[in-house]
């Protein structure tokens, strides 16, 4: 029996891991590799230290608790539990308040649009829904009214807010 409970709670880590579907940031992984990256400005002495953490196996064990259990986190909570980033798989409602008390709600559609949901300080709500088009993204009311094109803004306004 005592055999046995390691392998079955590997499994389910292992199954729940599956489960979860998300690819993530792998944010361990990165501190590792940033950790290698910024050890030496020497080029030999980064891959000196390279294959020593991958011989003592640091990035497969890191590569392993992202995998497991990071990354899991991550694809429910919608940040990632190591560098705070934002999910890579999205999360299917978000919710938030701004520095002005406005709050903002974003539900995922299964057509792959996004529901927004903003209601002001005074209680003032306006909902819209943000489309994928080929020309960039379109933002619709609720009577399917085109609200604002991301195809119609000139391009010198939009490089100047990138």
């Amino acid at each position: 029996m005592k055999r046995r409970t390691p392998m079955l709670a590997i499994s389910v880590l292992l199954l729940l891991s599956l489960v979860t579907g998300c690819i993530g940031n792998f944010g361990l992984v990165g501190k590792v590799r940033k950790f290698n990256l910024d050890v030496s400005k020497d080029r030999w002495g980064r891959e000196i230290v390279f294959v020593v953490l991958y011989v003592v196996p640091v990035y497969q064990f890191a590569g392993f608790l992202d995998l497991v259990v990071f990354n899991s986190i991550e694809f429910w909570s919608g940040k990632n539990p190591i560098d705070g980033s934002a999910s890579v798989t999205p999360v299917a409602m978000k919710e938030w308040t701004t520095e002005d008390g406005t709050k903002v709600a974003m539900r995922g559609l299964p057509d792959d649009s996004i529901d927004v949901t903003v209601t002001a300080p005074d209680g003032n709500t306006r909902s819209f829904n943000l489309t994928r088009t080929d020309a960039g993204v379109t933002a619709r009311d609720a009577a399917g009214n085109v609200i604002v094109s991301s195809a119609d803004l000139p391009m010198d306004l939009l490089e100047g807010q990138l």
